[in-house]
């Protein structure tokens, strides 16, 4: 609910990349999926949506949302205090001024925290927008924070979302013998949209 009792709804499709998402995870034990929705699509609505979700299901739940830059950090923070004014929401990036670790929900900057597994502790869910700058191949700084979480939480689901799942010299970001995303939801497409 925002404001004055004025209800945040999510369009169709936007509902539908949740259940997509939702279902691959009932049907897939282990993996790393990515949903790729066009620009202008909502992602951070979508974004938002996922970790009220996951923490109202189960509120033990510890969520880490990555971006690479402050702008999408706002953008994303944003969406999510409208959708749930009282998220338990922490931000952690150099650039937007805010360290704050402890909170079930922390959205931080790559570059801020990439050192700071320990600090960062024990993550359910890692939540990476514009996960097409995650490389395929076992290196960059996504790449050492994601091995050393999955190694605090080797059960550390990741969800990557991206308008673009494809990395220039590597190709789709689920190809590859070291690549982390196995499979590419697309709920909404462009003509949709359209």
């Amino acid at each position: 609910m925002l404001g004055a009792g004025i209800e945040v709804m999510l369009r169709e499709y936007q509902q539908r990349a949740l259940n997509e998402l939702y279902a691959w995870f009932e049907k897939n034990a282990t993996g790393h999926p990515v949903l790729n929705m066009p620009g202008g699509s909502g992602k951070s609505v979508v974004i938002a949506s996922l970790a009220k979700d996951a923490l109202q299901n189960w509120p033990d739940t510890r969520i880490l949302m990555l971006v690479h830059s402050k702008e999408l950090i706002l953008q994303n923070a944003d969406k999510l205090r409208k959708l749930w004014p009282d998220a338990p929401l922490g931000i952690y990036s150099a650039s937007v001024g805010q360290r704050n670790f402890g909170n079930p929900i922390t959205y931080a900057g790559i570059g801020s925290v990439a050192k700071r597994a320990k600090q960062l502790g024990y993550i359910d869910l890692c939540i990476i927008d514009e996960v097409h700058a995650v490389s395929t191949a076992e290196s960059g700084i996504y790449r050492k924070l994601i091995a050393e979480l999955l190694a605090i939480n080797p059960a550390m689901r990741i969800v990557g979302l991206s308008a673009s799942p494809y990395r220039l010299g590597h190709g789709m970001i689920t190809e590859g013998p070291t690549a982390i995303f196995s499979e590419i939801l697309e709920p909404v497409g462009i003509e949709e949209l359209v």
